[in-house]
């Protein structure tokens, strides 16, 4: 199913919703809104933490079951399906909270950026639903991405899951050779590093590194 788990790691918040415009009947919270310039439409329907959403066609009615179908690949239901995800995207954004974190520094590491810059993760892609952005809040550039991946893609020597953040670096090479700091993983590895958090780089170092991608990617960097 199309974004099946786009929403398990979210604790669906009431108060924001209803801000939102979501409207509660019989225990149950409704949002319809308009999707790719009001060709089709998307209801959500939340209930007791429970997400589920369906698009319709705007001049027949109809569901438009096709956006779940994985074998069609066409241009136009790629549209459709890209155009959801942006709506359902900012509903997990301004309506939904993370629930945890697999380990104490990731949520630390976040308090911080929203403390500091406003930021959050924005998870962005369907196909990498535990992987997000955090951007610049004016020109939406990247300034760190989120990701939970398994250790060997890191180190070959280690297994399981860890949660790491890739931030952007002019010392890419040199911070490589201390204990705590990989390689970026999935990103250019001349400009990013990749940090596990894990604790074994402490927070202070972590926020710094942060502080300085935030610097290196500012509108005009």
């Amino acid at each position: 199913m199309f974004l099946e788990h786009y929403f398990d790691k979210y604790s669906f918040q009431p108060d924001k919703a209803q801000a939102y415009g979501f409207k509660k009947m019989d225990g149950i919270f409704e949002y319809q809104c308009p999707v790719l310039s009001g060709s089709f439409f998307l209801k959500m329907w939340i209930k007791a933490q429970e997400v589920s959403f369906k698009v319709y066609d705007q001049d027949t009615g109809d569901e438009y079951i096709q956006i779940h179908l994985e074998q069609l690949q066409g241009d136009f239901v790629g549209q459709v399906r890209e155009a959801c995800q942006e709506t359902l995207a900012a509903i997990r954004q301004s309506c939904f909270e993370v629930e945890d974190f697999l380990y104490p520094q990731a949520k630390r590491l976040m308090n911080y950026i929203s403390q500091r810059f406003q930021g959050r993760i924005e998870y962005l892609w369907e196909r990498s639903p535990d992987s997000g952005a955090i951007r610049h809040r004016d020109t939406l550039k990247w300034y760190g991405v989120f990701m939970a991946i398994d250790w060997k893609k890191l180190d070959a020597g280690k297994s399981g899951n860890i949660e790491v953040l890739n931030v952007k670096t002019n010392q890419a090479a040199d911070l490589t050779h201390e204990k705590g700091i990989y390689p970026a993983f999935h990103m250019n590895k001349k400009y990013w590093v990749s940090i596990p958090l894990d604790n074994t780089l402490a927070d202070e170092e972590l926020f710094s590194l942060v502080d300085r991608s935030w610097q290196l990617t500012k509108k005009g960097k």
